[in-house]
């Protein structure tokens, strides 16, 4: 605990930030990509990623040799508490490039000395040649998105190739009620990780439970802050003296949360983002509900919210496969109290970011 607040304290002075009387952290501001994003180059880093969000404009965190340190050090104590062993072969699947999920589990991986097969999302390795890879380095650890995860082990057991792996730990996506159905039918452990750009590696899933976070402490201080109403995350990374990422609202809201002896959060589960609730046609509806709903006819799903003769309308498409339950769509959609087109299609073609998460809703509302 004294050591948090010595290092919380060299932080903020290091910024040249007010340090000074017993309540200095909570006099500290919160702070947001906006302010990020108005901070100039630091004259000292040691990496440089950029990420963006849902909102498409750049964010540029910077860190320093000590943050890149740091959360190395995590991404190992995260393979530990995941069972990751050097008897075990790692199949990455985590987006490489600017994205740092894909990099920070290889490092690790390299220093643990833990085998890799590092292949990346769709977009950077073809699923037709990961499933060969597959088959023929037998990975026994999965790092990957759970929607991508899902595909390749459906195509694994009905084709009858590979082995399926022991472990998959997902991140970078929701992780949707009728994903954890469908791993539990493979017989797979499921784990989740937590962690963000300006920060990675902070959580952890426990064993038995895909959603319950324990946070992972080594140089991130994380707490629960009240926004508006809610109850949102607050990162601190305390060893990057290039960007600071300080008291930083991630955007997620949390529940079933459990503190320390010094106030920070050591468990808690992620519940939605803070912008999960939108209108249309002047109600709140929240955006991970309606996913989660219909998720569970099929991964491959769209949902287009536009304007339609002044009025916000919806066009859902699904698989053709899905034809015969229509009527349960639609008994379901009625409490969006909007004009709706179902459209069932033999392809469905569901948007992807640049790291490949799937986007099943697009507003194109202006």
């Amino acid at each position: 605990m004294d050591q948090d607040m010595a290092a919380r304290r060299r932080l903020l002075l290091h910024f040249d930030r007010p340090a000074s009387g017993s309540g200095f952290w909570k006099d500290t501001s919160l702070s947001s990509k906006d302010d990020i994003r108005t901070l100039a180059t630091p004259a000292n880093f040691a990496e440089v990623r950029i990420t963006s969000g849902s909102t498409g404009e750049p964010l540029y965190v910077f860190y320093s040799q000590g943050a890149v340190r740091a959360f190395i050090d995590r991404t190992i104590v995260t393979l530990k508490k995941l069972g990751v062993s050097r008897s075990d072969t790692v199949l990455n699947l985590l987006a490489y490039g600017n994205f740092v999920p894909g990099s920070m589990y290889e490092r690790a991986c390299n220093e643990a000395e833990i085998p890799i097969l590092a292949l990346g999302t769709p977009n950077t390795h073809p699923m037709k040649k990961t499933l060969d890879a597959i088959e023929k380095a037998r990975p026994t650890v999965w790092l990957a998105m759970p929607s991508y995860a899902l595909k390749l082990l459906d195509a694994l057991e009905s084709s009858g190739r590979g082995p399926l792996p022991r472990e998959v730990m997902v991140t970078s996506e929701r992780l949707l009620d009728s994903y954890v159905g469908r791993f539990r039918h493979f017989g797979i452990e499921l784990r989740t990780t937590f962690g963000l750009t300006e920060c990675p590696a902070i959580g952890v899933s426990k064993p038995g439970d895909a959603m319950t976070q324990e946070v992972i402490g080594d140089g991130a201080y994380v707490e629960a802050v009240d926004v508006n109403g809610a109850t949102e995350l607050a990162v601190t990374d305390l060893n990057n003296l290039s960007t600071p990422v300080i008291r930083y609202l991630t955007g997620d809201v949390i529940k079933n949360i459990k503190y320390g002896d010094d106030g920070s959060v050591i468990e808690f589960v992620p519940d939605r983002r803070n912008d999960d609730l939108i209108k249309i046609n002047g109600i709140l509806v929240s955006k991970s509900a309606l996913v989660e709903a219909l998720s569970k006819y099929s991964d491959d799903f769209t949902v287009r919210i536009e304007t339609r003769n002044d009025s916000d309308f919806l066009e859902v498409t699904f698989p053709k496969k899905c034809e015969s339950r229509e009527a349960e769509i639609r008994s379901y959609l009625s409490s969006v109290r909007v004009n709706k087109d179902i459209v069932f299609k033999t392809d469905v073609d569901v948007p992807v970011t640049g790291s490949g998460k799937l986007r099943h809703l697009v507003d194109r509302r202006a």
